[in-house]
This record gives structure tokens, C-alpha cells and sequence, in this order.
């Protein structure tokens, strides 16, 4: 059993934050149709990488789906896909606010045929507010949305994150919104709209930082991998690569001192508190780095040991040849048609009970559509042959 096995999640979107949160529900077990125009989603051309035809960006967030192509600019396309709305829970969308309108395939219109359907809106910055109809990708929404302002070297320039979060978290936050709408809808029995904004999300994810600006209206400072409000929480050269160490309290300090052979730091006067070390950071600072120049990071990593948080700044090479990354199924292989053996990020989702399944690799373009309109619409193949036909499908 899934949790989500008898949920059907038609799936209208693009790009990542859609596809990252149908993909999250297809783990779950959820039946997801997704539907491409016949151009495809756009990223699949955004490569290289590619393998078997298909762009590594396009397959980390697609598998769990049945894929058809299906073109809104017809007639029967629109028909199409408001009887897949009427056989659908959840519909999960991020067109411009208001495109879908044109098309009879907004909230409003669906929700009258169906009025259990949950439909997930995912925009740049929401169904409402001045900059509703603006169009957003993460890297603007990253800068807008204040975390490149608070990212990178104090003296360097603004930076973005190096994934885009933005998209992400708002995948995430629209799972969250489903599944709280699928609760209610067993107490009421009635759908409702979400409106999930990328904008939105990134606000949220500022967090601690966002709270020390409100608390004390000053704006934050870049500290590169330091911390604002803990010090030493950074990353150190050592003399043959970079570890990170975080000494979260003043315990932690004393133990650390005495770990690097600098015992006399946690009496000193400067040091001695939390606040004070985040006064004085320069200095501890310029006292810290040659000392972690005298070592290899794994000598220093079975120094410190598990007397506070510390570990290496691994590559991808190294992060995936861990072995706690395949003790965790953190890294699985699927069989694609055109692939072969698929290797993909394994999903952090671990449920004792009900388990994430991993069933159907990322589709090929339009590969399930004759069986989509068959099994779930009932079509006769002389109908999906004429539909072809007529370019309303491939």
C-alpha cells in the first residue's frame, strides 16, 4: 500500500517546481498524468547533459508519471483535458495567473465539474498582488526575494544559490497544500484553490534572517559560510582541502579549543561567551586559520571526531561514493527505454509503513497518451487516431 495510491494528479506543469511536486506525489503513490503541448517541456532541451535523447534536467524531477502531449490550442485538446479534469483529485498547474482562463481550464470552470478537485496554482508571485502577472524564474525570484542579498563573500558580489531553491521549496510547499487540501476534502468533501508563489516561498525560507531583520530593522551582511549569530560556524582551509565546523555554544567552544591545542582561547577574555566571539569575530578568526592549515581535513575529522558538528566540503563525486548514501537508498536506478539503467536522486521521504515506491521512469514525449485516453477516458482507438490526425494529440 501508498499512501496516495487512489489519487489521480493531473499534471499541466513545467520546468521544476510542478514537476519537483507531482514527482514528490508519484513517490507517494499517486496516479500523475502529465501533460506536455507538443513542443515538450522546455526542459528537455536544456542540456547538455543528455543521455538516451533525454537532458539529465528533464529526468531529476519527472519519474513516478505517465506522459501525453496533448495541444490546448485546439478544440478537442481543451475537451481532452476537462475530462481528465473531471476524473482527477488534484490538478497542479504554473501557467501565468490567467492564462488558463482563456482556455476553460481555470479554477473556477473545473471546480464546477468537479467540485472535490484540489487545484494547485504554482506562479512567479502569486494569483493576487501588483505583481501577479509578472513572470517569474527562480534566479530573479532569488534576487528579489532578499537570499542573494545575505549570500556570498562579505566583499564579494551578491550571489544566487547554487539549486534553485526557490523552485524547491515552492514544489514542496505545494505538496504540503495538497495534502492539507485532500485532508479537508474528507471532512467537506470539497476542493479548494491553492496558490502557491515562488516569491511566497523564498520569504519563508529566509527565516532566522528575516526574523533578525524585523526584530532589529537593520539590514543583514553577507558572511560567506560564517554564521551572523554563532561563532566559529564556517568553513577552514586545511592543508590539503576545506572542512566546515560549527561550535554551537559555549561548551562546544571550550571542548574545541582544547581539541586544536589552544586551551588558553576559551579563558581569553574575548572568547569567552557566545556574543562576545560574534564581536570579536576578526580576531578569533585570524587566530583559527593557520591552525587548521597545520593538518589534513581527515586528520582534523578524527581529531574533532563526534565531539561537535564538522565534515568535509564534498564534491558530487564524493558525496555519491559515500556509503551511508546508498545505506539511506539515497541514490536508485530505474529502467528507461531509451536510457537503460537511469541512476536518480532517491527520495528523502522515509515511511516505515507505507514507503515511497519507485514504478515508472520519467516518460518519453507522449509516450502514454493512447493509453491515458483509453484507460481513464474510455476513447475507442478510431477516436484517438482521428485526434491524431488532426494534431490535437501525439
Amino acid at each position: 500500500m501508498q499512501p496516495l495510491q487512489n489519487i489521480r494528479v493531473l499534471d499541466l506543469s513545467r520546468v521544476l517546481a510542478g514537476p519537483y511536486c507531482t514527482m514528490l506525489l508519484g513517490d507517494l503513490g499517486a496516479e500523475v498524468i502529465k501533460v506536455e503541448p507538443p513542443e515538450g517541456d522546455e526542459t528537455r532541451g536544456w542540456g547538455p547533459p543528455f543521455a538516451g535523447g533525454e537532458s539529465a534536467y528533464y529526468l531529476c524531477v519527472n519519474r513516478n508519471k505517465r506522459g501525453m502531449i496533448v495541444n490546448l490550442k485546439t478544440n478537442e485538446g481543451k475537451t481532452i483535458l476537462r475530462e481528465l479534469a473531471m476524473q482527477s483529485d488534484v490538478i497542479v498547474e504554473n501557467f501565468r495567473p490567467g492564462t488558463l482562463k482563456k482556455f476553460g481550464l481555470d479554477y473556477e470552470t473545473l471546480q464546477s465539474l468537479n467540485s472535490g478537485l484540489v487545484y494547485c496554482s504554482i506562479s512567479g508571485f502569486g494569483q493576487t498582488g501588483s505583481l501577479h502577472e509578472k513572470p517569474g524564474y527562480d534566479f530573479m525570484i532569488q534576487a528579489m526575494g532578499g537570499i542573494m542579498s545575505i549570500t556570498g563573500e562579505p566583499d564579494g558580489e551578491p550571489m544566487k544559490v547554487g539549486v534553485a531553491v526557490a523552485d524547491l521549496f515552492a514544489g514542496q510547499n505545494a505538496v504540503i497544500a495538497i495534502l492539507a487540501a485532500l485532508q479537508a476534502r474528507t471532512v467537506t468533501g470539497k476542493g479548494q484553490h491553492l496558490d502557491i508563489a515562488l516569491f511566497d516561498s523564498e520569504l519563508g525560507w529566509l527565516a532566522n534572517v528575516a526574523s533578525s531583520y524585523l526584530v532589529s530593522g537593520k539590514n543583514p551582511h553577507r558572511y560567506g559560510n560564517a554564521h551572523a549569530n554563532i561563532v566559529p560556524y564556517q568553513s577552514f582551509q586545511a592543508n590539503d582541502g576545506w572542512l566546515v565546523v560549527a561550535v554551537g555554544n559555549d561548551k562546544q567552544f571550550e571542548a574545541f579549543c582544547h581539541v586544536i591545542g589552544r586551551a588558553d582561547l576559551a579563558s581569553d577574555s574575548r572568547f569567552q561567551t557566545n556574543k562576545l566571539r560574534v564581536e570579536n569575530r576578526d580576531e578569533l578568526i585570524e587566530i583559527l586559520k593557520p591552525i587548521f592549515m597545520e593538518k589534513t581535513v581527515n586528520a582534523w575529522l578524527e581529531l574533532i571526531g563526534e565531539k561537535f558538528p564538522c565534515g568535509p566540503i564534498n564534491t558530487l563525486e564524493q558525496v555519491f561514493s559515500m556509503p551511508h548514501v546508498k545505506e539511506r537508498e539515497m541514490l536508485v536506478e530505474m529502467e528507461h527505454p531509451t536510457i537503460g539503467a537511469l541512476p536518480l536522486v532517491g527520495s528523502p521521504l522515509k515511511m516505515s509503513g507505507t514507503p515511497v515506491s519507485y514504478r515508472l521512469p520519467p516518460p518519453l514525449m507522449g509516450q502514454h497518451t493512447k493509453d491515458i485516453l483509453s484507460e481513464v477516458l474510455g476513447y475507442s482507438e478510431e477516436r484517438i487516431n482521428e485526434l491524431q490526425e488532426h494534431g490535437c494529440i501525439k
